[in-house]
């Protein structure tokens, strides 16, 4: 009796242990020490990229008061980017009290993401949006091809000219279409003229080429292959038209104006188709900034 008890007991002890564990929260990442403005915890970055970029923080901090820190860590271990990224700025208090003038540049390498947690004090220069501007123009491309130490150095430089306000977002290149870009449209205009023309004409011979070359005109590029598709089109239509042509179904009567079925898809028509130092003083975040991933 006292064993069955026992299993007993032992059954009931493992039955709620299942039901109860996986509501447990899992265990926190460990905050790394501050020990500098760039903290690599995953010994990505080359000894002189870490010492250029502490150097260029430390000079901007001088200069500002901003603290401005790189926190890389090898994996985020199934802990949420934003609340690590909120907990690492808050437990090493970024910025100076009462200013909140903290950001923190966090990058998750197994996880391919990176964040850029702003300060309360920042947020109006270093806004959501252009810290996103920042994830996704500066760093992010850079680190699709491994070039991590490029992309994290660019990243910084972009948020400290941010913050100074000689930040320009890179211009896109324009892209010129090509010249078979230009003949797929035009025979794309044509081909529409035409079969607008045919439909058309069944209700006016004259109609038909008007309307079929001034659509061709209108759906072509520019003004002279313009003009070529809507003569060509209106050539078209006259020719088949004049040969008894036309888009859907023909009837033995003539009729006086459009039928009335000729807008049916069944019959041809259109379908729908952390820091020593100065740093760590104290400042407070709220949530701003913005994330991304590669």
């Amino acid at each position: 009796m006292r064993l069955c008890g026992r299993v007993r007991k032992a059954v009931l002890a493992g039955w709620v242990w299942l039901v109860l564990m996986p509501g447990l929260p899992a265990l926190a990442l460990d905050v790394p020490s501050l020990s500098g403005p760039v903290v690599d915890v995953a010994h990505v970055l080359p000894p002189a990229t870490v010492e250029q970029l502490s150097q260029e923080l430390r000079a901007h901090e001088a200069k500002t008061s901003n603290q401005v820190v790189v926190l890389i860590v090898p994996s985020l271990e199934g802990e949420p980017l934003f609340d690590f990224s909120h907990r690492v700025a808050t437990t090493w208090k970024l910025g100076r009290k009462g200013t909140d003038n903290g950001v923190l540049l966090l990058v998750a390498l197994k996880d391919r993401k990176v964040r850029l947690e702003v300060g309360y004090g920042l947020e109006g220069a270093l806004t959501d949006a252009r810290s996103a501007q920042i994830i996704r123009n500066e760093i992010v491309p850079r680190f699709r091809t491994g070039e991590f130490a490029a992309g994290i150095t660019v990243g910084v430089r972009a948020v400290l000219s941010t913050i100074e306000g000689t930040y320009h977002v890179p211009e896109r290149p324009t892209v010129s279409p090509s010249d078979s870009d230009r003949l797929g449209q035009v025979l794309l205009a044509v081909i529409v003229g035409v079969v607008i023309g045919l439909l058309f004409s069944r209700a006016h011979r004259v109609l038909g080429p008007v309307v079929g070359g001034g659509l061709s005109f209108v759906a072509a590029p520019w003004l002279v292959p313009a003009l070529i598709a809507g003569g060509l089109s209106l050539l078209l239509v006259s020719l088949l038209g004049g040969w008894g042509l036309s888009v859907g179904p023909r009837r033995g009567r003539r009729t006086s104006g459009f039928d009335e079925t000729w807008f049916s898809t069944q019959r041809g028509g259109w379908g729908s188709g952390d820091l020593s130092g100065s740093f760590g003083g104290g400042g407070d975040f709220g949530g701003g900034g913005a994330s991304g991933d590669w």
